[in-house]
């Protein structure tokens, strides 16, 4: 039923897209130009670049290449809110006003005008103001980016985003499109390049994601990056040749030790640069545990079956399969974050493979604990909250990213008059 719900709702907002991978037809403006074509856009800075540049925290923002600006925004502790904000250009002390700063529950906005372009800075401050970010992408001159497209949301695993990786750093970058069944338009392996300029670089759980303002105000209040309206996909994309799955070849490591080796920078810092890009672990094993360290039990049993044996909720979460149901008992909805299933190698060291609920093979039977396989996936991060570890999460295209592994089959225990899914 869930997958008919989620089919229904894009029908109606991607008029583009159908939930069988039966496209329409798409306009002119997204034809694929050839690469000798002289509209295709000429890159102007790697997504490395990029990154660097607008994912800026501690109050710094980049214009362009040339300037760098630094926000102040003095909070008044009586009132609450900013007094004489101003913002300076790389190390001069010309103290330039922000007109309209505001500072509301944790939360900054800043109105700035600068060579001729207004934009406003919006933050979360405080202790999490580097997990939550929004930095527009202003410059004199158009920014391009250029990258193969290593996702697929064929499965349902990956949704309402594509990540791209760079022709020549590998240096990947999440795109958020707000639009399902992205794959009809970004297959995996097209080139796609994208004017950034209008657009922000922000991050979302410490993960950074090229996107747009979005302001969420249901159970968390706070900025975060959004997607991309589709209606903006025209004026900020171009494919480029016709896809080529073949190019799209994942980084190979021999153990899930030698993977955090190359994350380990000397300083004692993650190497962020790996975030997104597509890696293969080589001979690892599922542990049949969850990102809490509990065991999973030998069979399956649904969520409404779980309720009426044990008026358990989560029970059924350890359920040997990828991805059981998050529904919320009181909220009388899914609350929709990944579950994790545990990996190890033969030293022991262990990650977590996270998958939705609604990917297509969320409730298939995990493989067997003493199965021995390979592991390609996109590599994530995530860190909501900084009283927290962040972890790291390796999504799954599709099953076909398993090689190797023998599945587990066990019993399944469903509800009486429950139709299996």
């Amino acid at each position: 039923m869930k997958y008919i719900i989620v089919c229904a709702s894009l029908a109606v907002t991607s008029s583009f897209t159908s939930c069988v991978n039966d496209y329409d037809e798409i306009t002119q403006d997204m034809a694929i130009l050839q690469e000798n074509d002289p509209r295709v856009w000429a890159t102007t800075m790697s997504i490395g670049e990029l990154i660097s540049m607008y994912d800026r925290i501690d109050s710094l923002y980049v214009f362009g290449k040339d300037d760098t600006l630094r926000y102040h925004a003095p909070l008044d502790q009586a009132t609450g809110t900013i007094k004489n904000a101003y913002y300076t250009v790389n190390r001069g002390d010309v103290e330039y006003p922000i007109v309209g700063a505001e500072y509301v529950d944790g939360r900054l906005k800043l109105p700035i005008e600068y060579k001729g372009k207004k934009f406003t800075i919006y933050r979360e401050e405080g202790a999490n103001k580097d997990l939550f970010t929004l930095n527009p992408i202003e410059a004199p001159q158009d920014i391009y980016i250029k990258g193969r497209v290593i996702s697929s949301d064929t499965a349902s695993n990956i949704y309402k985003y594509f990540v791209l990786e760079d022709l020549n750093t590998r240096q990947a970058l999440k795109v958020s499109i707000d639009a399902g069944s992205l794959s009809g338009i970004f297959p995996l392996g097209q080139v796609v390049a994208v004017k950034c300029n209008g657009l922000i670089m922000g991050r979302y759980a410490q993960m950074p994601q090229l996107g747009v303002y979005s302001f969420r105000n249901d159970d968390k209040t706070r900025y975060e990056p959004g997607r991309i309206p589709y209606s903006l996909v025209y004026d900020h994309f171009q494919r480029i040749g016709l896809p080529d799955k073949n190019k799209v070849v994942p980084s190979e490591f021999a153990s899930i030790s030698e993977l955090m080796d190359a994350l380990s920078l000397p300083n004692g810092v993650q190497d962020s640069t790996w975030y997104g890009r597509l890696i293969k672990i080589k001979n690892v094993k599922f542990t049949w545990k969850n990102d809490r360290d509990a065991d999973l039990k030998t069979e399956f049993v649904s969520l409404r079956r779980s309720i009426e044996d044990t008026k358990n909720v989560t029970a059924h979460q350890l359920s040997p399969v990828f991805a059981p149901s998050t529904y919320d008992i009181n909220r009388r909805y899914n609350v929709g974050y990944p579950m994790s299933r545990e990996i190890a190698d033969a030293g022991g060291n262990t990650i977590y493979v996270s998958t939705s609920e609604y990917a297509h093979f969320a409730e298939t039977f995990i493989p067997k604990k003493e199965s021995v396989g390979d592991v390609t996936a996109i590599l994530g991060w995530y860190c909501d909250n900084k009283n927290y570890a962040g972890k790291i999460q390796l999504t799954l295209r599709s099953l076909d990213d398993l090689e190797g592994f023998e599945y587990y089959s066990g019993a399944r225990r469903y509800a009486e008059g429950e139709r299996p899914q």
